[in-house]
């Protein structure tokens, strides 16, 4: 007698159990800098930036954020940046508008009512394959899970409110690669939650990549912005093409910087997005 495998689980379109840290005692207690710092989970990280307290249990609920810790412009890229790491599996032209528009409304080249209307598209067709989506299994299955998954990931990028777009897209993103990686696993499979760890503990550098380190401001001095240091900023934002940040950290250097996180942040073996917080400090983008 075969077993049938269950479906994985549909990705999730905003409604999501917490997770937050516990002191022993069990009271619910914020992030510490060390655990900032190492963090492999965009869960506490995220509810770390949001600004939330242990009453605030659904994000989704949350009307506004006045205690965020990021701009909405850093939160729409890190949502941007989610999907972008995952589009090769994810092939979908409508999913791309409209994580496009998304990027551009971060960067004030598209207005909201672009970002709605590209919200309003996606619902459109996600709506519309939902139902066939719920009813099948198997092959049918496999072969909808892009499209779907796709889908599903973009309608939280383009969000309205970016710190719910930031929160919902990380966690599509790396169910979404879970569910690419492993046809017909269930959520409770061993490979499933390694894929979907490994995806997540990614999207936890691009995290500290984007917002630095919150317990450690720095102060930019604006000696450094000399037109060569400007200049590679401008163009790796651009292209998003960071290969260059070591000439970039010479660049500063030159310029009389000598803060070594910022040094050390250009220099190091991580990767670069969009919204990186030192080439963000160069241009003067918050």
């Amino acid at each position: 007698m075969t077993t049938k495998k269950a479906n994985p689980p549909a990705i999730n379109r905003g409604i999501d159990a917490e997770n937050v840290l516990h002191a022993p005692s069990g009271r619910t207690r914020q992030m510490t800098e060390t655990e900032w710092l190492v963090c492999t989970r965009t869960n506490p990280m995220l509810r770390f930036l949001l600004g939330l307290g242990p009453k605030e249990l659904r994000v989704v609920d949350i009307k506004t954020f006045p205690a965020c810790r990021g701009s909405d412009r850093k939160m729409r890229l890190f949502a941007c940046e989610c999907y972008y790491r995952v589009r090769a599996l994810l092939p979908d032209e409508l999913a791309e508008a409209a994580v496009e528009t998304a990027r551009r409304h971060a960067d004030g080249l598209a207005t909201l009512e672009e970002l709605q209307a590209a919200e309003a598209l996606v619902r459109q067709a996600l709506d519309s394959l939902e139902g066939r989506w719920r009813a099948s299994h198997g092959a049918e299955r496999t072969s909808l899970q892009p499209t779907h998954d796709a889908l599903a990931l973009s309608f939280q990028v383009v969000r309205p409110q970016a710190p719910k777009a930031a929160y919902y897209a990380s966690s599509n993103a790396h169910l979404a690669a879970a569910a690419m990686a492993n046809p017909g696993a269930a959520s409770g499979d061993t490979s499933y939650a390694a894929s979907s760890a490994a995806e997540e503990h990614a999207q936890a550098d691009v995290l500290r990549d984007i917002f630095g380190n919150p317990f450690r401001a720095v102060a930019f001095d604006p000696d450094w912005r000399t037109s060569t240091a400007v200049g590679l900023a401008r163009q790796m934002y651009e292209s998003r093409v960071f290969g260059p940040m070591p000439i970039l950290a010479d660049a500063l250097l030159e310029a009389g910087c000598e803060d070594a996180d910022v040094l050390g942040h250009c220099r190091g073996d991580g990767r670069h997005v969009r919204g990186c917080w030192v080439i963000d400090a160069l241009l003067g983008k918050g």
